[in-house]
């Protein structure tokens, strides 16, 4: 599979912060010939400044390395296969929370004097000021992740 060179040094970036992270998959950069040091490395062994430095390594190949694979591995790869199976879109469940409480907070009842009633409709307000941040944080990062 065909990734990107932001998504190479996000990954070689993470790996060295958490180190016992087990990435079951190589990444090649296919920009080197058999003549080179570097054809068909491991983009993972390379430094994260030699990538980041070398604006030649532009084309890069993910391909799987499956042998010792931990449990938080395996079950980061189910939660991956069962989101795409069961179609789970996190943004699009937020925003239909957001826009569910927002449906059941009633201005009107931002003066109201029945304690009941105001405590309920500031606690729905919350809840969809809330939804409302988390989607706001969720398309940000997805747009600085793109």
């Amino acid at each position: 599979m065909k990734i990107i060179r932001r998504q190479v040094l996000n990954i070689t970036k993470y790996k060295k912060i958490n180190q016992d992270f087990i990435f079951p998959f190589k990444i090649i950069c296919t920009d080197f010939n058999k003549e080179d040091k570097f054809f068909e490395v491991n983009c993972l062994d390379i430094e994260y400044d030699f990538i980041y430095n070398n604006k030649l390594m532009i084309n890069f190949m993910l391909t799987e390395k499956l042998e010792n694979l931990n449990q938080e591995t395996i079950e980061l790869m189910t939660k991956g296969f069962f989101d795409r199976i069961e179609h789970v879109n996190i943004l699009d469940r937020i925003s239909n929370l957001a826009i569910e409480y927002k449906k059941n907070w009633k201005e009107y009842l931002c003066e109201s004097e029945n304690i009941e009633e105001y405590g309920l409709n500031e606690f729905l307000g919350g809840k969809a000021d809330a939804y409302e941040d988390c989607v706001q944080i969720i398309k940000e990062h997805l747009l600085t992740n793109q």
